[in-house]
């Protein structure tokens, strides 16, 4: 919990697969100086096999090979299912916000102060950095130069964000139907109305290092059938009809969006 802030019931908890590593340990320890009781919450571990599912998780395997051309590699489901089972189990816990972080992030000398400005705010969803720059509608003043922003369109990546415990439920229980990398799920807010928005410039960044997360099927995975290639480009426009409408429905809420005109971040692969 944040000291002072009980009544919030928020915690924040660091997605680990090696909790004694030293990034982990200084992430725990930067959190800490800045007010925030962090808690490892163990990965699930990909690494040596395709880890099973629980509960109503379940494969969507005929929308994945039509969307991606290839299931998730087992590294890829083992992030998945961390992020949705560290939301689900949030949720169940009874916290009204979380923050979820990967390993291997460096938190900025604000990321404190502005994570407790926004839990007044009651959003669904905050990326504390991502990796794409979109188009966004800038909102609110948040602590210092940052500020809170509603991109247009997703903002890729799952290394640090907030979730409301509206949030927690609408992303749990979507994401059950498991057909694309969880960051991919969180940029199709639109089709489960997860409201998400951002931080300007970025409190959080990525170390630069090689990912453990496998991204190449394996080479006896299965390869698309005809009807899945066939079937590519319908389900791409339903995707983006799906998307126009919500931000029809929602255009008084993206009206007015813009490109940042500075640097958003110090990650490396933001662009």
């Amino acid at each position: 919990m944040i000291e002072g802030s009980m009544s919030k019931n928020c915690t924040c908890w660091v997605i680990s697969l090696n909790p004694a590593s030293e990034n982990t340990q200084k992430l725990i320890a930067d959190l800490a100086a800045q007010g925030l009781n962090a808690e490892i919450f163990p990965a699930v571990d990909g690494r040596a096999g395709m880890p099973s599912l629980e509960g109503d998780e379940r494969f969507l395997d005929d929308l994945a090979m039509v969307r991606h051309g290839k299931h998730l590699t087992a590294s890829e489901l083992g992030c998945y299912l961390s992020h949705l089972r560290a939301a689900k189990q949030a949720y169940d816990e009874g916290y009204q916000h979380i923050c979820l972080m990967e390993e291997d992030v460096v938190i900025e000398p604000l990321f404190g102060d502005v994570y407790r400005s926004v839990l007044d705010k009651e959003l669904d969803m905050v990326r504390m950095m991502s990796l794409r720059i979109r188009k966004r509608v800038v909102l609110d003043k948040l602590v210092g130069e940052h500020r809170l922003v509603r991109p247009v369109r997703g903002g890729l990546g799952a290394q640090a964000y907030v979730l409301n415990r509206a949030g927690m439920k609408k992303l749990f229980t979507y994401g059950q139907k498991i057909y694309e990398p969880i960051d991919k799920v969180m940029d199709h807010f639109f089709l489960f109305d997860l409201q998400v928005f951002a931080v300007e410039p970025h409190v959080a960044h990525e170390l630069v290092h090689e990912t453990s997360v496998q991204k190449a099927a394996d080479t006896n995975d299965e390869t698309p059938r005809l009807w899945h290639r066939l079937a590519f480009h319908p389900v791409k426009l339903w995707f983006s009809l799906r998307r126009h409408f919500y931000r029809f429905c929602h255009r008084g809420d993206f009206s007015g969006a813009t490109l940042p005109s500075k640097k958003v971040g110090r990650t490396e692969r933001v662009h």
